[in-house]
């Protein structure tokens, strides 16, 4: 008596309502040709075909397939169905996932009965014993005669996909290519999400420091402030420069000579040093004095960035605005993603110090982000209210700063609550 194995008929890529259809009107006209394939009484090839002649009565003639063991029946369904039908490029793919899934089994049980072979050695044919290592990338690929690149894309779809997704893939009403577009467009979609709630969460904590009740008494030099560095001095003291470890990231923002508080006048940009220091400097040179500072400094100029406060506005010598301009320079060009993007000022924390200079925390956060990784070292030779040293305590980096207002140093300290003298 013929059966029918589910396990093994879904190893057969279904007929679309057409090949039926056309395979049924072969059948009735010339009768069924071809034999049906069995194996311990179950189906192997031919499920379309038995169908068919059971539908209508049709006689049909029968072929027993020996073989050891279900393993071996479907690597040869695989086979057999590889080099008989016009598959598509999903099924092809899946087709030669399972066979690798049961050669790698089949495998691992050989490796065990082998002696001399590493011990988390996983083969991927047991017939194949010349060589100790396969590359089942390579190897899917040559046998599919495609690259390299679009196994590794149908790994990932097959790995990621939704069943719908996949159905479609299967059914070649999309490319494999285009649903690994798909996959990787919307994980970079949950990446920008998480990234940006997780911002969101660093910022909110910052806003909500309180400056500590501890007495803060500090003179000239340096201090380590919770995991952080900060010099009290000028940022071009001997003391400050020396001390200064190789960074991946430096920060400056200058005073821009507008007048907007006792330390924004007169000054001339002597800091560039700096670049010797840090792969990448970003400066904010100020809109208004962006020509001064570009005649002032001779380091190696390679970008510019703006990021567009769509909700507010600074103010500057002459007048307000609403960009902030950021110069990157270095010895090297450094990978910049993103060379502009909007921020949405909280008018709430725009208030929470006293310094009038301090950059939006969702500036910082995204400069951060974009060119250092955790436990980098980050320079800072303006650090003002504490903004670069307050995300580098949070976003577990290491930052260097310096602040020649005692009373900055000061609330900084407060905000952190712990110092020491080093």
């Amino acid at each position: 008596m013929i059966q029918i194995k589910d396990e093994f008929k879904k190893l057969i890529p279904a007929l679309t309502v057409e090949e039926f259809k056309q395979l049924e009107q072969n059948c009735l006209d010339e009768g069924i040709r071809e034999k049906i394939i069995t194996w311990n009484g179950f189906i192997i090839d031919g499920h379309n075909r038995y169908e068919i002649a059971t539908r209508w009565n049709l006689e049909y003639e029968t072929e027993t397939k020996r073989f050891k063991d279900e393993n071996e029946v479907k690597l040869w369904m695989i086979d057999n169905q590889n080099g008989r039908r016009n598959l598509t490029d999903g099924w092809k793919y899946k087709l030669q996932q399972i066979k690798k899934e049961i050669l790698l089994e089949e495998g691992e049980l050989k490796r065990k009965e082998t002696e001399g072979r590493p011990s988390k050695e996983k083969l991927l044919s047991i017939v194949d014993n010349s060589l100790p290592k396969h590359n089942t990338q390579k190897i899917i690929a040559k046998t599919l005669n495609w690259s390299t690149g679009k196994v590794a894309m149908a790994d990932i779809v097959f790995k990621k996909a939704t069943p719908e997704l996949e159905e479609k893939v299967l059914n070649n009403e999309i490319t494999i290519n285009q649903a690994y577009k798909d996959i990787k467009k919307e994980e970079k979609q949950i990446q920008i999400a998480e990234k940006k709630e997780e911002q969101k969460q660093i910022i909110e904590s910052i806003t909500n420091i309180e400056l500590k009740n501890i007495e803060a008494t500090i003179e000239k030099g340096w201090y380590k402030v919770g995991k952080q560095f900060l010099y009290f001095g000028s940022n071009t003291d001997k003391e400050f420069i020396e001390k200064l470890p190789k960074a991946k990231f430096a920060f400056a923002d200058p005073p821009y000579n507008a007048g907007v508080d006792k330390w924004d006048f007169d000054y001339k940009w002597e800091l560039d040093y700096i670049e010797n220091y840090a792969d990448v400097v970003a400066v904010t040179p100020g809109g208004w004095n962006t020509c001064n500072f570009y005649k002032e400094t001779n380091m190696n100029y390679i970008w510019e960035m703006f990021c567009w406060i769509t909700n507010g506005m600074t103010h500057g010598k002459c007048g307000y605005a609403n960009v902030i301009k950021t110069s990157i320079f270095g010895k090297v060009k450094p990978k910049i993603s993103q060379d502009f993007w909007k921020i949405n000022i909280d008018i709430s924390k725009t208030e929470d110090t006293k310094h009038k200079g301090r950059k939006p925390y969702d500036f910082m956060i995204h400069l951060i982000d974009m060119f250092t990784n955790e436990k980098d070292i980050i320079i800072d030779v303006f650090a003002g209210s504490g903004t670069t040293l307050l995300m580098c305590e949070k976003m577990n980096r290491i930052s260097y700063n310096a602040e020649i207002d005692k009373q900055y140093c000061i609330d900084i300290i407060k905000r952190i609550g712990t110092y020491e003298r080093i």
